[in-house]
């Protein structure tokens, strides 16, 4: 099984991961993924169970790292509705 890259020490957030509010990643990168997973970036869209309407973009992203010229999303970044990203993966910073 591979292993999540990290960066700064936080693993990035890929289509499936979840949220704090118990959403998931639905959109990402057309041309780079990680485990075979399109990364994540601010801008991609996400579910949210208790927030309305249930879809928000990903607001918060590593600015320095980019992907087609959108900031990289980790673990610990935010949506719009406030829930935070938790990349699934047993090597995020906890």
């Amino acid at each position: 099984m591979s292993s999540r890259p990290l960066i700064q020490g936080r693993a990035q957030i890929l289509i499936g991961d979840t949220t704090s509010h118990g959403g998931v990643v639905i959109s990402g990168s057309p041309t780079t993924s990680v485990e075979g997973r399109p990364i994540a970036r601010v801008g991609d869209m996400v579910t949210c169970p208790l927030c309305k309407p249930h879809v928000f973009p990903i607001v918060e992203g590593l600015s320095t790292f980019t992907d087609n010229y959108m900031a990289v999303a980790l673990h610990g970044h935010k949506i719009a509705c406030g829930a935070t990203l938790i990349a699934n993966s047993s090597n995020r910073e906890e």
